[in-house]
């Protein structure tokens, strides 16, 4: 409830201070449009911009709550983003106008007829820019996430719901990247006027319903927004960056066919060297060169026109024996690569190979018959201990040393939240939460057992390094 109500309090003290910099930045923007002369406006702009630069930072502590799981109304801080980025765009405007001088050629320029098909494209092209930045900006937001999350997981191992956050994070950034990609490869068809800009008008809504509503937990992605493009004459890689690609892959958009092929046997490199091919256009043949060996593969794309340039491609060391792409895994080797990977999840802790020791009596005494002559049952499982109070529990860790009621005292404790210093060879537990973590230690008001005095005290600012926190995964 505490971390709940301090996340309030900085959204609050945040959207405060939006709404501040908004009326702020209005009256910066009225005072810009009545001022009288050049160097005023200069100087209201010099204003505007850092104002806008103020939002901007506030827009991307928002856009962090945004994408965060902990808060569920968010209502609230999308309205101030959009309000935000309603701002930026009054300010592109100012931008555009002060940077046009109005006897320029620009300037003359914009008195005369625009072309509506020129000007058509221009919007176009600078929405997708702009799809692109803000795609490429939340890409760094979901990275900077999965990196504090693996961080935090590897403190405290087993939370599902923050490596159910990271693997969605990385599903997120896949997909942000392939529409990343598909928008790069339209604007430059849009450069190159291999496009119709009313075709980039039809996936508009779709691709802003993705860039808005891809956070929602009830989204679903239309996963069909690019099938009405045409985008097979965009050019392809020659060497293949992912398993499965074959020759016909590479050669697929040939501008010429092939008359004849021809291979030689395949002579095994070392793997410790660079590979290259080289493509010559004035020649009839595309070689490989792997260290001191050097192959022909192919001997063709009719020879093209004369050129004196090569092309090379370097080639990463493991794909040095068959640079066309790896060969497929059969059955048998897939199902030993999913054993492997079964068994480095289940690797054997240090612990397995300890030696349980048995609980030997110190100075045995006969008990009278009618007292209890065995242990109470289930009393050697840890369920039992947790029922215990906490001072038997401690007393059972200091006064049975090495035995398995030891063991089960402090996997109790533990459960409790107790953790034990290595160092004092004490019992710790956070009195509240601390007031500095970080990646060595925290400090805080904690509640420790001392054993010499035999009861518990508290401890105020007290610095807990975890080089000393015994954090053994007991089972």
């Amino acid at each position: 409830m505490a971390d709940k109500r301090k996340l309030q309090g900085e959204i609050d003290r945040c959207l405060k201070k939006v709404a501040e910099g908004v009326e702020q930045f209005e009256d910066i923007w009225k005072k810009l449009y009545n001022a009288a002369n050049a160097n005023q406006k200069e100087k209201y702009e010099s204003d505007l911009k850092k104002e806008i630069k103020k939002l901007q930072r506030l827009r991307d502590q928002i856009k962090t709550w945004v994408a965060s799981s902990e808060i569920k109304d968010k209502r609230q801080l999308v309205e101030n983003r959009k309000l935000i980025e309603t701002q930026m765009e009054r300010f592109k405007i100012v931008e555009r106008e002060t940077k046009t001088k109005a006897y320029s050629k620009e300037g003359l320029g914009l008195a005369q007829k625009v072309d509506p098909a020129q000007k058509e494209k221009e919007e176009v092209g600078q929405w997708l820019a702009n799809t692109i930045d803000t795609l490429n900006m939340q890409v760094d937001q979901f990275e900077s996430e999965v990196e504090s999350l693996s961080v935090q997981t590897k403190k405290k191992k087993g939370d599902k719901e923050k490596q159910d956050r990271i693997e969605e994070l990385k599903r997120m950034i896949e997909r942000h990247r392939y529409h990343i990609l598909m928008l790069e490869s339209i604007l430059r068809m849009l450069d190159n006027d291999s496009i119709q800009v009313d075709a980039i008008r039809k996936i508009k809504d779709d691709v802003e319903y993705y860039l808005d509503s891809s956070q929602d937990p009830d989204f679903e992605e239309n996963e069909f927004i690019y099938d009405d493009i045409d985008l097979e004459d965009l050019p392809q890689p020659i060497v293949p960056t992912s398993p499965g690609h074959t020759e016909d892959d590479i050669f697929q958009h040939s501008s010429s066919t092939p008359t004849s092929t021809t291979s030689s046997s395949p002579i095994p490199p070392s793997p410790a060297t660079c590979t290259t091919v080289s493509i010559s256009s004035s020649a009839t043949e595309l070689k490989f060169n792997h260290g001191k060996y050097q192959q022909v593969l192919i001997t063709l794309s009719t020879p093209a026109a004369p050129q004196s340039a090569l092309s090379e491609v370097s080639i990463p060391p493991s794909l040095g024996v068959c640079p066309l792409g790896p060969v497929p895994f059969s059955k048998e080797q897939l199902y030993q690569q999913a054993m492997q990977e079964s068994a480095w999840t289940h690797m054997p802790h240090p612990s397995d190979s300890e030696r349980i020791r048995q609980y030997l009596m110190r100075n045995p005494c006969p008990t009278l018959p009618f007292h209890q002559q065995m242990p109470p049952p289930h009393s050697d499982t840890v369920e039992f201990y947790q029922r215990l109070s906490t001072e038997t529990l401690f007393f059972i860790f200091y006064y049975l040393e090495g035995t398995k009621a030891q063991y089960l005292a402090a996997k109790a404790l533990k459960k409790q939240s107790w953790r034990f210093h290595t160092k004092y060879m004490m019992w710790f537990q956070r009195h509240e939460e601390p007031k500095t973590i970080t990646d060595e230690f925290e400090q805080g008001t904690y509640i420790y057992f001392d054993y010499e005095k035999w009861g518990q005290r508290k401890k105020e600012g007290f610095t807990f390094e975890y080089r000393y926190l015994e954090d053994r995964d007991l089972q």
